[in-house]
């Protein structure tokens, strides 16, 4: 069983900061981050639409340019781009698991934006791209044909299994409840994991051999465990 780094290692680093990302990698077989655009369509690497929860500052991402971003803390931690987590990671063997946040605001052109990144690092054998919005997974794959796609759920949703089948797509990342439903045994059959989100209790994990892996904060703690 593979262990992402859940925006990073965020039990006890800023989460989703470069400081995270490399304090998890000497534990880990991926990390998992969030990309928003800003105003100024840049890939910034931030969990909420709004910065106000993790840094110094308030407002929206989107209404905010780059410079401004970088005028943020986090715990004395900036909020990084996506290109420079790419480059964090590109010497280490790890997977990258960029999810799109465009739940809310569904970001024109951030999907091309994403997948210029992947290109220019050299890690489109390494990136899966994931997002709730299901539109964003299609115009992904218009845009990608060649790019690892997962479908991001809760405990599942109406033809999970045929919107897998449509956009290609390698995985589901799902909380723990879909594990044993009837989608997660059909999509094992048919070839495509089930990666678990967010363990972080030791108790919790799957006693099964489907899941592919488990999304954690508690990268140590996980990673002895497992």
């Amino acid at each position: 069983m593979h262990l992402y780094a859940h925006r990073g290692y965020s039990a006890k680093h800023p989460e989703n900061t470069l400081r995270a990302f490399e304090a998890a990698l000497p534990y880990v077989d991926g990390i998992e981050l969030d990309v928003q655009r800003t105003k100024d369509g840049r890939l910034v690497v931030i969990h909420d639409e709004t910065v106000d929860r993790t840094t110094d500052g308030s407002g929206y991402v989107k209404d905010m340019t780059l410079k401004q971003i970088r005028q943020l803390r986090s715990e004395g931690e900036r909020i990084p781009t996506l290109e420079e987590v790419f480059a964090l990671v590109a010497a280490h063997d790890v997977t990258v698991n960029v999810e799109l946040k465009t739940g809310r605001f569904d970001y024109s052109g951030i999907e091309q934006l994403a997948w210029l990144a992947t290109e220019e690092f050299g890690l489109a054998d390494r990136v899966v791209f994931s997002s709730f919005n299901p539109d964003t997974l299609v115009r992904l794959r218009d845009v990608a044909p060649e790019a690892r796609i997962a479908v991001l759920t809760g405990e599942g949703h109406p033809d999970l299994v045929g919107f897998v089948e449509r956009i290609k797509a390698e995985a589901v990342h799902a909380q723990p409840a879909f594990v044993g439903t009837a989608d997660a045994v059909k999509l094992s059959e048919n070839g495509i994991v089930t990666r678990l989100y967010t363990i972080n209790d030791p108790n919790e994990l799957p006693d099964t051999t489907e899941v592919d892996a488990i999304m954690t904060d508690e990268v140590e703690r996980l990673a002895v465990i497992r």
